[in-house]
């Protein structure tokens, strides 16, 4: 069986290559800055915008305390930290200045998620597959804001769910990990009806909710790393 690594390697470098070549470019559209809920809560602009941000926080709080002392668990809890901060950051005045504080940290988060999966796969390549999957997140940013083209981080930001439903299926792996596709899948759904749920519900709106939503599938994944605390009994003479 091939290994994880080898899987992500290929399917990354097809996913990539594919939506570069085939996929015309994406600009960031200004209308993605105007959000249903602008009320004041607590003299907070956009307030809930702004406070569901919490669950990303309380998410990377449980997993540096809860979750092993490993480079890429560490770097997950903080990448989720960092989402917190910097999302209420964007939400608090929304532009596309405000809004590279905001991917930033998903991206430290998201590409952290790699690194766990083929460590709970092969047992080995930690650091060197964090280093390269983070590096491939911040060059994201950089074309992004360097070009105005949103491919990149869009692969970024869908690659890892992609990787989840290949590799969770594995022996090795955690089916309850498809549960983070589900809430994922929500969490879009949120995003892209983000008025009509408001107007329907008038006490939240469907960026709030795809806030609660998102932060969910992180407490799956926080919660599937804290149960794996220890090394893989197979590669523990052989990890590096």
């Amino acid at each position: 069986m091939r290994s994880a690594l080898f899987i992500t390697a290929v399917l990354a470098a097809v996913t990539i290559a594919g939506t570069m070549l085939f996929v015309p470019p994406i600009a960031q559209s200004e209308a993605y800055h105007s959000f249903a809920d602008t009320r004041t809560i607590l003299g907070i602009p956009n307030g809930w915008n702004v406070l569901s941000n919490l669950g990303f926080l309380l998410a990377g709080i449980v997993t540096l305390v809860r979750g092993p002392r490993r480079l890429a668990p560490v770097v997950f809890g903080a990448g989720l930290i960092l989402t917190s901060i910097g999302s209420s950051i964007y939400h608090l005045d929304p532009n596309d200045a405000t809004l590279l504080y905001d991917r930033a940290g998903m991206v430290v988060a998201l590409m952290a998620v790699i690194a766990l999966l083929i460590e709970d796969c092969d047992g080995k390549h930690r650091l060197a597959t964090l280093l390269a999957a983070e590096a491939i997140g911040f060059t994201s940013l950089v074309w992004w804001k360097t070009t105005g083209d949103l491919r990149l981080y869009g692969v970024v930001q869908f690659f890892p769910g992609l990787l989840i439903m290949i590799l969770a299926m594995r022996k090795r792996t955690r089916p309850s990990l498809l549960w983070v596709i589900v809430l994922y899948a929500i969490a879009k759904a949120c995003e892209s009806f983000d008025k009509p749920i408001f107007d329907a519900l008038h006490a939240v709106s469907g960026h709030t909710l795809k806030h609660v939503a998102a932060a969910g599938a992180t407490l799956v994944i926080s919660s599937w790393i804290s149960g794996n605390r220890e090394p893989l009994r197979k590669y523990r003479e052989t990890a590096p």
